[in-house]
Protein backbone atom coordinates (compact mmCIF):
# COMPACT_ATOMS: atom_id res chain seq x y z
CA UNK A 1 0.00 0.00 0.00
CA UNK A 2 2.90 2.62 0.75
CA UNK A 3 4.45 1.73 -2.39
CA UNK A 4 1.32 2.17 -4.59
CA UNK A 5 0.69 5.70 -2.86
CA UNK A 6 4.14 6.93 -3.54
CA UNK A 7 3.88 5.33 -6.87
CA UNK A 8 0.83 6.93 -7.89
CA UNK A 9 1.95 10.73 -5.70
CA UNK A 10 5.14 10.37 -7.96
CA UNK A 11 3.35 9.74 -10.95
CA UNK A 12 1.24 12.90 -10.77
CA UNK A 13 3.79 15.03 -8.93
CA UNK A 14 6.21 14.24 -12.48
CA UNK A 15 3.62 14.68 -14.90
CA UNK A 16 2.61 18.02 -13.35
CA UNK A 17 6.21 19.43 -12.79
CA UNK A 18 7.31 18.54 -15.83
CA UNK A 19 4.32 20.24 -17.88
CA UNK A 20 5.15 23.53 -15.74
CA UNK A 21 9.02 23.26 -16.61
CA UNK A 22 7.91 23.32 -20.39
CA UNK A 23 5.29 25.67 -20.16
CA UNK A 24 5.60 28.26 -17.49
CA UNK A 25 9.28 27.89 -16.35
CA UNK A 26 10.10 31.44 -16.67
CA UNK A 27 6.98 32.60 -14.31
CA UNK A 28 8.30 31.70 -11.39
CA UNK A 29 11.83 29.20 -11.73
CA UNK A 30 12.62 28.58 -8.38
CA UNK A 31 8.80 27.06 -7.24
CA UNK A 32 8.97 24.80 -10.11
CA UNK A 33 12.69 23.56 -9.80
CA UNK A 34 11.82 22.57 -6.34
CA UNK A 35 8.21 21.09 -7.55
CA UNK A 36 10.85 19.04 -10.39
CA UNK A 37 12.76 18.35 -7.17
CA UNK A 38 9.98 16.71 -5.14
CA UNK A 39 8.66 14.59 -8.12
CA UNK A 40 12.34 12.85 -8.02
CA UNK A 41 12.01 12.56 -4.61
CA UNK A 42 8.85 10.73 -4.87
CA UNK A 43 9.77 8.16 -7.68
CA UNK A 44 12.87 7.65 -5.75
CA UNK A 45 11.66 6.20 -2.76
CA UNK A 46 9.00 4.30 -5.09
CA UNK A 47 12.09 2.44 -6.62
CA UNK A 48 14.07 1.90 -3.34
CA UNK A 49 10.78 0.93 -1.65
CA UNK A 50 10.53 -2.14 -4.49
CA UNK A 51 14.29 -2.76 -3.12
CA UNK A 52 13.98 -5.70 -1.19
CA UNK A 53 17.65 -4.54 0.44
CA UNK A 54 19.64 -3.40 3.38
CA UNK A 55 21.23 -0.58 1.03
CA UNK A 56 18.18 0.39 -0.15
CA UNK A 57 16.56 0.82 3.21
CA UNK A 58 19.26 3.02 4.39
CA UNK A 59 18.61 5.20 1.16
CA UNK A 60 15.12 5.21 1.41
CA UNK A 61 15.23 6.40 5.30
CA UNK A 62 17.34 9.24 3.73
CA UNK A 63 15.49 10.26 1.09
CA UNK A 64 11.67 10.18 2.82
CA UNK A 65 13.77 12.31 5.59
CA UNK A 66 14.75 14.86 3.03
CA UNK A 67 11.32 14.50 1.91
CA UNK A 68 9.56 15.44 5.59
CA UNK A 69 12.04 18.01 6.01
CA UNK A 70 11.57 20.11 2.43
CA UNK A 71 7.62 19.38 3.46
CA UNK A 72 8.16 21.58 6.75
CA UNK A 73 10.59 24.09 5.43
CA UNK A 74 8.30 24.73 2.16
CA UNK A 75 5.32 24.65 4.12
CA UNK A 76 6.90 26.89 6.58
CA UNK A 77 7.81 29.21 3.45
CA UNK A 78 4.70 29.45 2.04
CA UNK A 79 2.91 30.32 4.97
CA UNK A 80 5.12 33.45 5.65
CA UNK A 81 4.47 34.18 2.09
CA UNK A 82 1.77 32.37 -0.37
CA UNK A 83 2.65 33.83 -3.31
CA UNK A 84 5.80 32.38 -3.47
CA UNK A 85 4.72 29.30 -5.05
CA UNK A 86 2.19 29.42 -7.31
CA UNK A 87 -1.56 27.63 -6.62
CA UNK A 88 -0.51 24.91 -9.37
CA UNK A 89 2.86 23.87 -8.18
CA UNK A 90 3.46 20.41 -6.48
CA UNK A 91 4.20 21.81 -3.25
CA UNK A 92 0.72 24.17 -3.20
CA UNK A 93 -1.75 21.18 -4.63
CA UNK A 94 -0.35 18.50 -2.81
CA UNK A 95 0.81 20.82 0.21
CA UNK A 96 -2.03 23.56 1.04
CA UNK A 97 -4.71 22.12 -1.18
CA UNK A 98 -3.93 18.37 0.63
CA UNK A 99 -1.61 19.33 3.39
CA UNK A 100 -2.05 15.27 4.21
CA UNK A 101 -0.41 13.93 1.58
CA UNK A 102 3.03 15.15 2.08
CA UNK A 103 2.95 15.53 5.69
CA UNK A 104 1.33 12.49 6.95
CA UNK A 105 3.09 10.40 3.97
CA UNK A 106 6.60 9.89 4.67
CA UNK A 107 5.81 10.01 8.62
CA UNK A 108 3.73 6.48 7.93
CA UNK A 109 6.84 5.38 5.62
CA UNK A 110 9.61 5.73 8.69
CA UNK A 111 7.42 4.20 10.78
CA UNK A 112 6.86 1.40 8.64
CA UNK A 113 10.45 1.19 7.68
CA UNK A 114 11.26 1.36 11.58
CA UNK A 115 8.82 -1.60 12.40
CA UNK A 116 9.92 -3.95 9.08
CA UNK A 117 13.00 -5.70 8.45
CA UNK A 118 14.44 -7.05 5.40
CA UNK A 119 12.38 -9.99 4.12
CA UNK A 120 14.30 -13.03 5.05
CA UNK A 121 15.69 -15.74 3.00
CA UNK A 122 15.95 -19.06 2.09
CA UNK A 123 19.60 -19.55 0.86
CA UNK A 124 21.61 -21.84 -1.35
CA UNK A 125 25.13 -21.65 -1.41
CA UNK A 126 27.71 -23.83 -3.85
CA UNK A 127 30.26 -22.88 -7.29
CA UNK A 128 27.28 -24.66 -9.14
CA UNK A 129 29.43 -24.68 -11.85
CA UNK A 130 27.59 -26.23 -15.06
CA UNK A 131 24.51 -26.24 -13.14
CA UNK A 132 23.77 -29.89 -13.16
CA UNK A 133 20.86 -31.51 -12.13
CA UNK A 134 22.25 -32.47 -8.59
CA UNK A 135 22.79 -28.37 -8.34
CA UNK A 136 19.18 -27.79 -9.87
CA UNK A 137 17.37 -30.17 -6.89
CA UNK A 138 19.22 -28.14 -4.73
CA UNK A 139 17.79 -24.77 -6.15
CA UNK A 140 14.00 -26.77 -6.73
CA UNK A 141 14.25 -27.46 -3.09
CA UNK A 142 15.31 -23.80 -2.00
CA UNK A 143 12.38 -22.29 -3.87
CA UNK A 144 9.84 -24.58 -2.77
CA UNK A 145 10.52 -24.07 1.06
CA UNK A 146 10.76 -20.21 -0.10
CA UNK A 147 7.11 -20.15 -1.43
CA UNK A 148 5.75 -22.54 1.58
CA UNK A 149 6.88 -20.13 4.34
CA UNK A 150 6.50 -16.95 2.01
CA UNK A 151 10.55 -16.22 2.42
CA UNK A 152 12.59 -14.58 -0.51
CA UNK A 153 15.02 -17.44 -2.03
CA UNK A 154 18.55 -16.72 -2.74
CA UNK A 155 21.21 -18.59 -4.78
CA UNK A 156 24.96 -17.32 -3.25
CA UNK A 157 27.47 -18.07 -5.88
CA UNK A 158 31.07 -16.77 -6.53
CA UNK A 159 32.43 -15.10 -9.73
CA UNK A 160 35.12 -17.62 -10.26
CA UNK A 161 35.98 -20.64 -8.52
CA UNK A 162 37.28 -20.59 -5.39
CA UNK A 163 40.69 -22.61 -6.71
CA UNK A 164 41.49 -19.98 -9.18
CA UNK A 165 42.29 -18.02 -6.20
CA UNK A 166 44.08 -20.71 -3.83
CA UNK A 167 45.62 -22.82 -6.16
CA UNK A 168 45.58 -21.39 -9.77
CA UNK A 169 47.52 -24.53 -10.98
CA UNK A 170 45.05 -26.91 -9.93
CA UNK A 171 41.75 -25.07 -10.46
CA UNK A 172 39.07 -26.95 -13.04
CA UNK A 173 38.13 -25.83 -16.54
CA UNK A 174 34.87 -24.20 -16.10
CA UNK A 175 32.01 -26.28 -17.33
CA UNK A 176 29.81 -23.12 -18.60
CA UNK A 177 30.67 -19.31 -19.03
CA UNK A 178 29.79 -17.45 -15.52
CA UNK A 179 27.39 -15.50 -17.65
CA UNK A 180 25.87 -18.48 -18.90
CA UNK A 181 25.39 -19.72 -15.61
CA UNK A 182 23.98 -16.93 -14.12
CA UNK A 183 21.59 -16.37 -16.67
CA UNK A 184 20.68 -20.18 -16.15
CA UNK A 185 20.51 -19.18 -12.59
CA UNK A 186 18.06 -16.67 -12.79
CA UNK A 187 15.73 -18.56 -14.65
CA UNK A 188 15.34 -21.27 -12.15
CA UNK A 189 12.70 -19.10 -10.63
CA UNK A 190 14.94 -17.74 -7.74
CA UNK A 191 14.15 -14.22 -6.32
CA UNK A 192 18.21 -13.41 -5.80
CA UNK A 193 21.22 -14.40 -7.23
CA UNK A 194 23.90 -13.32 -4.89
CA UNK A 195 26.86 -13.73 -6.83
CA UNK A 196 30.23 -12.96 -4.52
CA UNK A 197 33.87 -11.85 -5.12
CA UNK A 198 36.09 -14.70 -4.27
CA UNK A 199 39.13 -13.30 -3.15
CA UNK A 200 41.64 -13.57 -0.20
CA UNK A 201 39.57 -11.13 1.99
CA UNK A 202 36.22 -14.25 1.34
CA UNK A 203 38.55 -16.95 1.64
CA UNK A 204 40.25 -15.87 5.19
CA UNK A 205 36.76 -15.65 7.15
CA UNK A 206 35.93 -18.41 9.04
CA UNK A 207 32.68 -20.39 9.01
CA UNK A 208 31.36 -18.45 12.24
CA UNK A 209 32.52 -14.98 10.08
CA UNK A 210 30.92 -16.75 7.11
CA UNK A 211 27.82 -17.32 8.54
CA UNK A 212 27.24 -14.05 10.40
CA UNK A 213 28.56 -11.73 7.90
CA UNK A 214 26.55 -13.64 4.66
CA UNK A 215 24.63 -15.33 5.41
CA UNK A 216 22.87 -13.79 8.65
CA UNK A 217 23.73 -10.30 8.20
CA UNK A 218 23.42 -9.72 4.36
CA UNK A 219 21.13 -11.79 3.50
CA UNK A 220 19.04 -12.61 6.72
CA UNK A 221 18.96 -16.44 6.25
CA UNK A 222 16.12 -18.19 7.75
CA UNK A 223 17.17 -21.36 5.95
CA UNK A 224 20.00 -22.74 4.50
CA UNK A 225 20.24 -26.00 1.76
CA UNK A 226 23.33 -27.04 1.16
CA UNK A 227 24.58 -30.84 -0.26
CA UNK A 228 25.84 -33.39 1.54
CA UNK A 229 29.43 -32.63 0.53
CA UNK A 230 29.05 -28.87 1.28
CA UNK A 231 32.20 -26.96 2.68
CA UNK A 232 32.75 -23.54 3.62
CA UNK A 233 35.04 -20.97 5.60
CA UNK A 234 39.06 -21.05 5.56
CA UNK A 235 40.85 -23.66 4.57
CA UNK A 236 37.44 -25.25 4.02
CA UNK A 237 37.18 -25.92 7.73
CA UNK A 238 33.66 -25.56 7.65
CA UNK A 239 31.39 -28.91 7.02
CA UNK A 240 27.56 -29.31 7.36
CA UNK A 241 27.54 -30.33 10.91
CA UNK A 242 29.80 -27.33 11.23
CA UNK A 243 26.58 -25.12 9.34
CA UNK A 244 24.47 -27.02 11.39
CA UNK A 245 25.94 -26.18 15.10
CA UNK A 246 25.92 -22.15 13.81
CA UNK A 247 22.98 -22.02 12.38
CA UNK A 248 21.07 -23.67 15.62
CA UNK A 249 23.36 -20.79 17.48
CA UNK A 250 21.14 -17.90 15.37
CA UNK A 251 17.88 -19.43 14.56
CA UNK A 252 18.64 -20.80 11.04
CA UNK A 253 17.46 -24.16 9.74
CA UNK A 254 19.80 -26.19 7.98
CA UNK A 255 18.52 -28.41 5.41
CA UNK A 256 20.71 -30.73 3.27
CA UNK A 257 19.57 -32.01 -0.19
CA UNK A 258 20.09 -36.25 -1.36
CA UNK A 259 22.31 -36.60 -3.54
CA UNK A 260 21.03 -36.95 -7.02
CA UNK A 261 22.39 -40.48 -8.52
CA UNK A 262 22.50 -41.85 -12.26
CA UNK A 263 23.39 -44.88 -12.87
CA UNK A 264 24.60 -44.97 -8.91
CA UNK A 265 27.23 -42.17 -9.16
CA UNK A 266 26.24 -39.30 -7.39
CA UNK A 267 26.08 -36.52 -10.39
CA UNK A 268 29.24 -34.12 -9.56
CA UNK A 269 30.85 -31.50 -12.03
CA UNK A 270 33.67 -33.67 -11.85
CA UNK A 271 32.04 -36.25 -13.91
CA UNK A 272 30.82 -33.92 -16.26
CA UNK A 273 34.06 -33.04 -17.33
CA UNK A 274 35.24 -36.42 -17.54
CA UNK A 275 32.43 -37.08 -19.99
CA UNK A 276 33.05 -33.75 -21.75
CA UNK A 277 37.01 -34.89 -22.13
CA UNK A 278 35.77 -38.33 -23.33
CA UNK A 279 33.42 -36.42 -25.99
CA UNK A 280 30.37 -38.61 -24.18
CA UNK A 281 28.01 -35.46 -25.09
CA UNK A 282 24.99 -37.54 -24.44
CA UNK A 283 26.39 -38.56 -21.19
CA UNK A 284 27.06 -34.75 -20.14
CA UNK A 285 23.83 -34.07 -21.12
CA UNK A 286 22.18 -36.37 -19.11
CA UNK A 287 24.17 -35.02 -16.14
CA UNK A 288 23.23 -31.34 -17.22
CA UNK A 289 20.01 -31.85 -17.90
CA UNK A 290 20.55 -30.16 -20.69
CA UNK A 291 22.94 -30.20 -23.53
CA UNK A 292 26.64 -28.30 -23.29
CA UNK A 293 27.31 -24.99 -24.36
CA UNK A 294 30.95 -23.16 -25.10
CA UNK A 295 30.94 -19.21 -25.57
CA UNK A 296 32.95 -17.09 -27.27
CA UNK A 297 33.96 -13.78 -30.18
CA UNK A 298 34.21 -15.38 -33.57
CA UNK A 299 37.87 -13.94 -34.39
CA UNK A 300 39.58 -14.59 -37.80
CA UNK A 301 41.42 -18.02 -38.75
CA UNK A 302 43.98 -19.13 -41.15
CA UNK A 303 40.61 -18.73 -43.92
CA UNK A 304 41.21 -22.41 -44.35
CA UNK A 305 37.23 -23.97 -44.28
CA UNK A 306 36.29 -20.92 -46.65
CA UNK A 307 39.31 -22.04 -49.26
CA UNK A 308 38.09 -25.41 -48.55
CA UNK A 309 33.88 -24.37 -49.49
CA UNK A 310 33.11 -24.62 -45.90
CA UNK A 311 33.54 -21.11 -44.30
CA UNK A 312 33.27 -21.37 -40.81
CA UNK A 313 32.71 -18.90 -37.21
CA UNK A 314 36.17 -19.40 -35.70
CA UNK A 315 36.13 -19.19 -31.35
CA UNK A 316 39.96 -19.59 -31.64
CA UNK A 317 41.61 -19.99 -28.02
CA UNK A 318 38.56 -17.84 -26.93
CA UNK A 319 36.05 -20.11 -25.96
CA UNK A 320 34.52 -19.74 -22.35
CA UNK A 321 33.34 -22.85 -21.22
CA UNK A 322 34.43 -26.40 -21.53
CA UNK A 323 34.84 -27.33 -25.09
CA UNK A 324 34.67 -31.21 -25.68
CA UNK A 325 37.09 -33.60 -27.17
CA UNK A 326 38.65 -33.15 -30.48
CA UNK A 327 36.31 -33.91 -33.19
CA UNK A 328 33.48 -33.06 -35.49
CA UNK A 329 30.28 -32.09 -33.16
CA UNK A 330 26.11 -31.94 -34.71
CA UNK A 331 25.95 -28.62 -33.14
CA UNK A 332 23.59 -25.30 -32.76
CA UNK A 333 24.98 -22.11 -32.75
CA UNK A 334 23.23 -19.48 -31.49
CA UNK A 335 23.45 -15.64 -32.46
CA UNK A 336 21.65 -13.43 -30.32
CA UNK A 337 17.91 -14.90 -30.31
CA UNK A 338 18.40 -16.97 -32.99
CA UNK A 339 19.73 -20.34 -33.83
CA UNK A 340 21.47 -22.19 -36.65
CA UNK A 341 22.04 -25.58 -37.51
CA UNK A 342 26.08 -26.49 -37.49
CA UNK A 343 28.83 -29.17 -38.25
CA UNK A 344 31.54 -27.95 -35.93
CA UNK A 345 35.26 -29.31 -35.53
CA UNK A 346 37.51 -29.38 -32.69
CA UNK A 347 40.96 -29.63 -32.45
CA UNK A 348 44.32 -28.98 -34.44
CA UNK A 349 43.31 -30.44 -37.73
CA UNK A 350 45.88 -32.84 -38.59
CA UNK A 351 45.65 -32.68 -41.93
CA UNK A 352 47.23 -29.46 -42.15
CA UNK A 353 50.77 -29.20 -40.31
CA UNK A 354 50.42 -25.60 -39.51
CA UNK A 355 47.48 -25.31 -36.79
CA UNK A 356 49.47 -24.67 -33.26
CA UNK A 357 46.19 -23.93 -31.37
CA UNK A 358 43.68 -25.98 -30.31
CA UNK A 359 40.32 -23.95 -31.97
CA UNK A 360 36.21 -24.88 -32.50
CA UNK A 361 35.18 -23.83 -35.43
CA UNK A 362 31.29 -23.80 -36.62
CA UNK A 363 30.07 -24.37 -40.48
CA UNK A 364 26.46 -23.23 -40.14
CA UNK A 365 24.23 -25.35 -42.21
CA UNK A 366 22.44 -23.79 -45.30
CA UNK A 367 23.11 -19.57 -44.17
CA UNK A 368 26.24 -17.68 -44.80
CA UNK A 369 26.55 -14.83 -42.39
CA UNK A 370 29.05 -12.50 -41.21
CA UNK A 371 29.70 -13.18 -37.56
CA UNK A 372 33.41 -11.47 -37.15
CA UNK A 373 33.44 -10.22 -33.73
CA UNK A 374 29.82 -11.36 -32.91
CA UNK A 375 29.68 -13.57 -29.46
CA UNK A 376 28.31 -16.90 -30.09
CA UNK A 377 26.95 -19.40 -28.37
CA UNK A 378 27.98 -23.14 -29.87
CA UNK A 379 25.72 -26.15 -28.13
CA UNK A 380 26.61 -29.50 -28.61
CA UNK A 381 24.24 -32.14 -29.99
CA UNK A 382 26.26 -35.11 -30.57
CA UNK A 383 30.11 -36.19 -31.21
CA UNK A 384 30.20 -37.57 -34.92
CA UNK A 385 33.80 -39.13 -34.78
CA UNK A 386 37.01 -38.00 -34.17
CA UNK A 387 39.79 -36.17 -35.76
CA UNK A 388 41.51 -38.00 -38.63
CA UNK A 389 44.58 -36.66 -40.73
CA UNK A 390 43.81 -36.80 -44.31
CA UNK A 391 45.88 -37.67 -47.12
CA UNK A 392 44.96 -34.36 -48.92
CA UNK A 393 42.32 -32.01 -49.58
CA UNK A 394 39.81 -34.39 -51.97
CA UNK A 395 39.02 -36.54 -49.10
CA UNK A 396 38.82 -34.31 -46.64
CA UNK A 397 36.37 -32.17 -48.56
CA UNK A 398 34.71 -35.40 -48.91
CA UNK A 399 34.30 -35.91 -45.19
CA UNK A 400 33.18 -32.40 -44.58
CA UNK A 401 30.28 -33.00 -46.74
CA UNK A 402 29.45 -36.04 -45.02
CA UNK A 403 29.47 -34.69 -41.79
CA UNK A 404 27.39 -31.97 -42.78
CA UNK A 405 24.46 -34.36 -44.22
CA UNK A 406 25.13 -36.32 -40.78
CA UNK A 407 24.67 -33.08 -39.35
CA UNK A 408 21.55 -31.99 -40.81
CA UNK A 409 19.87 -35.18 -40.27
CA UNK A 410 20.86 -35.48 -36.07
CA UNK A 411 19.12 -31.64 -36.11
CA UNK A 412 16.91 -32.30 -38.15
CA UNK A 413 15.11 -35.21 -36.31
CA UNK A 414 15.78 -33.63 -32.61
CA UNK A 415 13.09 -30.86 -34.00
CA UNK A 416 10.92 -33.07 -35.38
CA UNK A 417 10.85 -35.19 -31.50
CA UNK A 418 10.55 -31.70 -30.02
Amino acid sequence: MLVACYGILALAALGRSVFQIITKFDSAPLAYVLSAVAAAVYVLITVLLLVDRPWARVTTWIAISIELVGVLVVGAVSLVDPGLFPSDTVWSVFGRGYLFIPLVLPVIGLWWLARTRVRASVVTIGKFDGLHIGHMELIRESVEIAQDERLRSVVVTFDRNPQEVLAPSDAPVKIAATTARNRKLRAAGVDHVEELRFNESLANLTPEDFVDAVLVKRLHARVVVVGSDFKFGHNASGTVETLRALGAQRGVRIVVAEDVLVDSRRVSSTWIREALEAGDIELAARLLGAFPVVLGEVVHGLKRGRELGFPTANLGTNAQGFVPADGVYAAWVRVGAKRYPASVSIGLNPTFGDVTHRSVEAFLIDVNLDLYGHVIEVEFIRRLRGMIAFPGREGLIEQMHDDVRICREILSQQVADA
